[in-house]
């Protein structure tokens, strides 16, 4: 109330209406008056409270448990929910970030875990159930799942571009970076392939679902090693006398230009190498998320990979396949070998051995021609050329050699 004197000496009093504070609008006048928001929750609450203390309902023959009936809803809710977070479309070849994706899982779960407030449900069973389906290829329901989609959208959309070069790996990033012409529409490949978003697409897809996407890039290895044995037959009679005559530079040089589909042959290489690449980080972003989730059980098979007896090659082969599982690299790749073993070949092993060999010569001969390629680099510290792209055939070879 505020006091004011007019002209005639006159008092007169001014009352201030009080004003109102932030959140008044929040406060509700009566209990009569409910917004059908607040109706629908007041019911929602009070059917949630039934369920409490109603386990079964008998309806003729058969015996309804609602309890059970809420749990597999939301588990399918759950599910579907899941499926439309990753809004991944084949055709316009888009998928959501895996940080992005794993925020909004994080917060739908949120939300869920909000109904053991009225409700006796266990929602960590419904998550683990849940989740544990989405790093295989299908879940129950035979849906895709977000490791499928990821493993399809990874090996069939990612990696395609960075063959194609417009990606490539930078080792220094420990990422694929985008090479966009001027006037094109930017790819962001780093937004996909950074170690932040593998540990993100680590955390959701687990050793499961990168176990998956693992053999799904050396099935990918396996067709292009079938490829490359295939134009190194067409090619033996010249290969074979490449390799005879290694000590004499005029006869090589007449050999070589002999050679055919070399190109080609340098592309599958390529595809091989940004493959492993992309495999290494995989390894590197789950080896950091199981250290950080299961350390102890981490240690462990750190220390028996590494302590591995060398002598005995059918346990070491064991060992190795664990390691990879959690994500340790190894010197003869369990998965990368079984691929290779299960691929058609003849029964002499000596003519296996020597097609390995001659894809070697291959290679050797058709570096000079990958060196004055304009998107090749020389790289002092490894003394060799090679794409901006990394290439790791050594493994390849060593793969392909073994017994």
């Amino acid at each position: 109330m505020i006091s004011n004197q007019d002209g005639k000496g006159q008092t007169r009093k001014f009352i201030v209406p009080p004003q109102a504070r932030p959140g008044n609008e929040s406060y509700r006048k009566t209990r009569e008056d409910l917004t059908t928001m607040d109706k629908l929750t007041m019911a929602l609450t009070e059917i949630s409270y039934s369920i409490n203390y109603v386990s079964t309902i008998n309806v003729w023959e058969y015996t309804f448990a609602p309890r059970e009936y809420l749990n597999q809803h939301l588990e399918t809710r759950f599910s579907r929910a899941l499926a439309g977070m990753v809004m991944f479309n084949p055709d316009t070849s888009e998928i959501a970030k895996p940080s992005e994706l794993l925020t909004s899982v994080r917060a739908y779960m949120n939300v869920l875990q909000t109904v053991e407030n009225h409700v006796f449900v266990d929602i960590t069973r419904i998550f683990n159930n849940v989740l544990l389906q989405q790093t295989q290829q299908t879940d129950s329901n035979g849906e895709a799942t977000i490791a499928s989609a990821y493993t399809q959208w990874y090996s069939d959309i990612l990696l395609r571009r960075v063959s194609a070069g417009h990606i490539c790996f930078s080792s220094t990033l420990k990422s694929f970076v985008s090479l966009s012409a001027e006037g094109a529409i930017p790819f962001n490949a780093e937004e996909f392939s950074d170690p932040t978003e593998l540990r993100a697409l680590t955390e959701l897809i687990g050793p499961y679902g990168i176990r998956l996407l693992n053999e799904t890039l050396m099935w990918h290895i396996g067709s292009q090693v079938q490829e490359l044995k295939k134009i190194v037959v067409g090619n033996k009679d010249v290969l074979v006398a490449l390799r005879t005559n290694i000590d004499k530079p005029d006869a090589m040089m007449d050999l070589a230009k002999r050679l055919t589909i070399v190109d080609s042959v340098l592309q599958r290489m390529t595809i091989v190498g940004v493959i492993l690449s992309f495999r290494e980080l995989l390894y590197e972003a789950l080896n950091a998320q199981l250290g950080e989730r299961i350390p102890f059980l981490f240690g462990t098979i750190e220390d028996v990979h590494e302590h591995a007896l060398q002598g005995q090659p059918d346990q070491s082969l064991v060992i190795d396949e664990m390691a990879s599982a959690a994500g340790f690299g190894s010197q003869i790749d369990p998965l990368l070998l079984q691929t290779v073993q299960a691929l058609p070949k003849s029964a002499d092993f000596e003519e296996e051995y020597l097609i390995a060999c001659l894809l070697m010569v291959y290679v050797a001969v058709s570096v000079p021609k990958l060196a004055r390629s304009e998107s090749s680099a020389y790289r002092v510290s490894q003394r060799y050329v090679t794409p901006r792209c990394a290439k790791k055939e050594s493994l390849l070879f060593e793969i392909l050699i073994v017994k």
